[in-house]
């Protein structure tokens, strides 16, 4: 079906092109727009087999010259005597194309160049011969025809290459939106991940204290009910470990490790959080400015981290914004004394409470309540930044806030922790 809406596509612009032309040689020959237009189709619609294009087309545009020129003139001899024998030109250019360009394994613009000018040329020169006969053709004349073929393939080559790159830049663009849409999933299945580790000693602590507690309990003293309760909490909390475990496992083998890349420069890594903080943004439909103010440049190793630490900052900034206020926040990176690079993003939300700022990175904490479902914050967010900071970056976070008024976070991160360039 596609195919066919193609090859019909193809014939009606040729045949509205064949109205732009000028005559050569004589009254009934033509040299149309519709050449250059049957060209840069045959190129879009590969998938088409040419012959077919050409059958078509030649019937198509033709005819609806022919129907043009009998309205116009109300002559149908001499109508059919001008536009029929343009049949003899799409026959031959769609044979030799097939021929010379198709049917070649090695296609290249160069090969197509050359099937377009000789399938103009040749099929023009069959055009005239069907016409006035053999006799009529001379080298001025083919001369002309093949000067005039080599710049109609010229602009159908033009047409087409600019199409190409056209598309070309189209699909660089989705590459690298995809891209970074890839990177800053990897990094929060990343940093769920680091988490889920942490969460994997908790578990075997409870594990174990439930084992102990199944131990130390006295038949004579308790009932054999609470003895068998504790063993199978123990049990129990194991195959939730296992669970854990081929979660982590799973991600790990499955996903993170085929996108794993070593380093990345950190205005790569801004440019990334950047184009997914706007489209965050945009999809809250809040009207939030959002900017970055780099004055640094660096490699970073442990990106996904990074990646984690900046961009948990920023959505508690978009969250803390009300959404009838112009909000703004800025992400600034710099360097301090040689020794440290600072982090600060800085938002005009609605700030946080003095009592809660001594609380607001322990495990559980959350203001992000919903009214509507009941569903509050699992409160990760802020712990899971306190946690990569000071762990993985061996650094450490501030925070300052006025509550109606503003927010700033400040990361601390060693320099000796990135590769300075």
């Amino acid at each position: 079906m596609k195919r066919r809406k193609q090859a019909f596509i193809t014939a009606a612009c040729v045949s509205i092109g064949s109205q732009l032309y000028i005559n050569v040689f004589s009254d009934g020959f033509i040299i149309a727009l519709a050449v250059v237009i049957f060209g840069i189709c045959l190129h879009l619609f590969q998938d088409v087999h040419p012959l077919k294009l050409a059958i078509l087309t030649g019937i198509c545009s033709p005819c609806f010259r022919f129907l043009v020129l009998w309205t116009a003139t109300g002559d149908m001899g001499k109508a059919a005597r001008d536009a029929l024998p343009d049949m003899i030109f799409y026959f031959a250019f769609g044979i030799l194309y097939f021929l010379l360009y198709y049917r070649n394994t090695n296609k290249n613009y160069t090969a197509f160049w050359t099937a377009l000018v000789l399938g103009d040329a040749l099929g023009n020169s069959a055009e005239l011969s069907v016409m006035y006969g053999l006799t009529y053709m001379n080298l001025t004349i083919l001369g002309t025809l093949l000067t005039i073929a080599m710049v109609r393939a010229t602009m159908t080559l033009a047409v087409c290459l600019a199409m190409d790159q056209y598309k070309s830049l189209l699909k660089k663009e989705e590459h690298e939106l995809r891209y970074k849409k890839l990177m800053v999933m990897a990094s929060v299945f990343d940093s769920e991940v680091y988490f889920m580790k942490k969460g994997i000693f908790e578990i075997e602590d409870v594990m174990k204290k439930a084992y102990q507690l199944y131990q130390q309990m006295d038949d004579d003293v308790f009932p054999q009910e609470f003895r068998t309760l504790a063993l199978d909490i123990a049990t129990d909390v194991h195959e939730i470990k296992k669970g854990y475990i081929r979660v982590i496992k799973g991600l790990r083998d499955n996903f993170l490790t085929d996108i794993k890349i070593n380093s990345l420069n950190i205005k790569d890594l801004v440019s990334i959080l950047s184009t997914d903080m706007e489209d965050l943004i945009r999809h809250e439909n809040k009207a939030i400015q959002f900017k970055v103010k780099v004055y640094s440049n660096f490699t970073v190793n442990e990106h996904y981290y990074l990646m984690s630490i900046l961009r948990n900052l920023v959505i508690n900034s978009i969250d803390a914004i009300p959404y009838e206020k112009e909000g703004l926040i800025t992400l600034e990176l710099l360097k301090i004394d040689g020794q440290s690079y600072v982090f600060r993003i800085t938002d005009n939300g609605s700030g946080i409470k003095e009592e809660d700022l001594e609380i607001i990175f322990v495990t559980g904490y959350s203001t992000k309540f919903d009214e509507t479902t009941g569903d509050i914050n699992r409160g990760l967010g802020l712990a899971l930044v306190k946690d990569l900071v000071e762990v993985q970056f061996d650094g450490r976070i501030a925070v300052e806030s006025r509550e109606g008024s503003f927010t700033k976070f400040e990361v601390w991160i060693p320099a000796a922790k990135f590769q300075e360039e």
